[in-house]
């Protein structure tokens, strides 16, 4: 009787999970725009053609102060370790989420994306160890960067994926988290394009990637949002307590350390005055606790517009 009962569960497992993999692969659902093929022909063969961890050899050098200025040199280090922080909770939590992916698809694509995070987690470690950092300095810097709120952010990613909740695991991994780096990354790429163009390549590359890795999460998630209420009251909610870290995020990096920049763009007003920040606004006009909030008000604007994208 035991047996009979075990199989049947077995059975209606087998029959969910194919019931399951049928709402993914209905509707416009393309598996060749997230296959390997599609990545080899977007990151190997195009974005990485040519290039070196992440680098092409014809770059601009880099600016002097960052090797020689104390501050400059700091904040660079900063600002890389930051990046390597977040980086490491994506490759980890792509890989484990493999496992719990609920079609053929789905597990192809995330294979893709855990390449994609472990690169730029390697290519960031790379530029660091350029600069004479060793991993356990690096490491010790990525310690230094995870202020109380942006672990709490953190942490709530990886309890997602440790619940084994695939859906909650991609809102919070490839529509929050990847997220954020459009505009942080677009940010960041103009910082520090003067004084270093090697840096801005490297992120304009994870940029690039993050984009793709956004467009899967939304496939994914709009699928969710119409099965029904309780699956799209759930991923709201998990919405809504995000965006509250986010803004927790940005509020202590001011705290902690806006003042390092301040100072950094005050001495090298000249060099960097001119850099476009933000589309039509010049680093020379805005304050770099205005350039905060300009950028946490980006962030959660593109955040709203995706949530009405994917139905929530």
């Amino acid at each position: 009787m035991t047996e009979l009962l075990a199989a049947e569960a077995s059975s209606e497992l087998v029959k969910s999970e194919v019931v399951v993999q049928e709402k993914f692969l209905a509707d416009d659902w393309d598996a060749s725009r997230f296959d390997i093929q599609h990545w080899l022909e977007r990151a190997p063969w195009r974005t990485l053609k040519d290039t070196r961890y992440g680098v092409r050899p014809d770059l601009g050098i880099t600016h002097h102060a960052v090797h020689d200025d104390k501050l400059v040199n700091q904040i660079y280090k900063l600002d890389i370790a930051t990046f390597l922080t977040a980086e490491r909770v994506s490759y980890t939590g792509i890989a484990k989420l493999m496992q719990h992916a609920p079609d053929e698809a789905s597990q192809v694509f995330l294979a893709t994306q855990a390449v994609d995070e472990a690169r730029h987690y390697e290519v960031f470690c790379q530029r660091l160890a350029q600069f004479g950092v060793s991993p356990q300095q690096r490491d010790q810097m990525m310690e230094d960067m995870t202020t109380k709120e942006l672990r709490s952010f953190y942490d709530l990613i990886r309890e997602q994926v440790d619940k084994g909740d695939f859906a909650a695991a991609m809102m919070a991994h490839n529509i929050v988290l990847e997220g954020m780096a459009y505009p942080i990354y677009r940010y960041e790429s103009a910082y520090w394009s003067v004084f270093d163009p090697s840096l801005s390549q490297l992120i304009r590359g994870a940029f690039s990637d993050e984009v793709h890795h956004v467009r899967f999460g939304e496939a994914i998630i709009s699928r969710y949002t119409k099965l029904g209420d309780a699956s799209r009251n759930r991923m709201q909610q998990l919405a809504s307590d995000f965006h509250k870290l986010m803004t927790d995020v940005f509020e202590s990096s001011i705290q902690h350390y806006i003042h390092l920049y301040q100072l950094v763009t005050d001495q090298y007003i000249e060099e960097i005055g001119d850099i476009e920040i933000f589309q039509g606004k010049k680093m020379r006009d805005v304050s770099e606790k205005d350039q905060v909030y300009i950028l946490m008000e980006q962030i959660q604007q593109e955040h709203r517009t995706r949530m009405q994208r994917i139905g929530l």
